[in-house]
């Protein structure tokens, strides 16, 4: 581990990975509307620039559904007033529901080469 990231670096790619994941899913399971989603997306993205550049094998997938988040966000909210087909929503979603796949399978790696708790 002689690549290890600083422990502070470590901890917060850790947490916006884990924070990602969450409003993602709290949106997709119905729990957070899309304004919350894009307001959580845009508090998370301004938090993504300020991070480690080391740590960008965890926050490249977390930055791309953070992207997916907004554009999900922008979709749904669009959807509500009729501007979009319901189609458009549904292909976001799914695109956003497989980020969050990949992130958490990034985070688990991360976990074991970095000594961080999944």
């Amino acid at each position: 581990m002689s690549d290890a990231l600083p422990f502070s670096a470590r901890q917060v790619a850790n947490m916006l990975a884990v924070r990602a994941v969450r409003h993602a899913t709290d949106f997709l399971q119905g729990r957070d509307g899309p304004t919350l989603l894009g307001m959580n997306a845009d508090a998370l993205h301004l938090e993504l620039l300020l991070t480690d550049p080391a740590a960008n094998g965890l926050l490249n997938p977390v930055r791309l559904l953070n992207v997916a988040m907004m554009s999900t966000a922008r979709a749904a909210a669009e959807a509500q007033t009729g501007l979009i087909d319901a189609a458009r929503l549904d292909r976001w979603m799914h695109v956003t529901a497989s980020l969050v796949e990949l992130v958490q399978d990034e985070r688990a790696r991360f976990a074991r080469n970095q000594g961080v708790s999944a």
